[in-house]
């Protein structure tokens, strides 16, 4: 995909994303997590979270959901992005965030987070995960108002808040819980 001055929409997923949605996820997430949470633990997210059938339930589950958000952002109708934010957990959670490789750094994921941000009632809260050594991303989080909070064992709270089933537990993962409060 080439970089056009097309401008970036983000827009309320839907069941047809999904294909576009795997294709990005399936590279992206295990491009950026692999070294850090295991080649097992990675093929486990994309295997169970990235097919068709996972990425349509999740969808069709956050649009009935008022506490949920899967947008996905575009540009000339293509799908180059997608966050997943939802409150099924203890607390509100985006779970995901991936811009397609080609499309990174082009103001893709700036767009999805200020859309999520804009649908956050009032003082909405949420957290998110980052791994401790992906500091590219920390960074990018702490532009957008997210705050360090804890550190944890990325693969224990991701496996948890995605259902992911393993037969062996995964090796530590250290990564960092951030929060979103309110407008920032």
């Amino acid at each position: 995909m080439t970089e056009s001055g097309a401008p970036v929409v983000v827009r309320t997923a839907l069941i047809a994303d999904a294909p576009s949605i795997a294709a990005i996820g399936s590279v992206a997430f295990p491009a950026v997590h692999h070294d850090v949470v295991g080649a097992e633990f990675a093929a486990a997210v994309v295997e169970q979270t990235y097919s068709i059938e996972a990425l349509t339930a999740c969808i069709t589950q956050c649009s009935d959901a008022d506490d949920a958000e899967f947008l996905v952002a575009e540009r000339e109708g293509e799908v180059i992005g997608y966050l997943h934010y939802d409150s099924e957990g203890s607390e509100p959670e985006l779970h995901r965030i991936y811009v397609d490789p080609a499309a990174k750094r082009g103001g893709v994921g700036s767009a999805l987070l200020r859309e999520l941000h804009a649908r956050l009632p009032l003082g909405g809260q949420y957290i998110l995960l980052v791994a401790e050594t992906n500091e590219d991303a920390r960074l990018f989080y702490e532009r957008h108002g997210l705050v360090v909070e804890s550190r944890v064992d990325g693969n224990r709270h991701y496996s948890t808040a995605m259902a992911i089933d393993l037969s062996v537990p995964p090796p530590p993962a250290p990564a960092f819980l951030m929060r979103y409060s309110g407008s920032a």
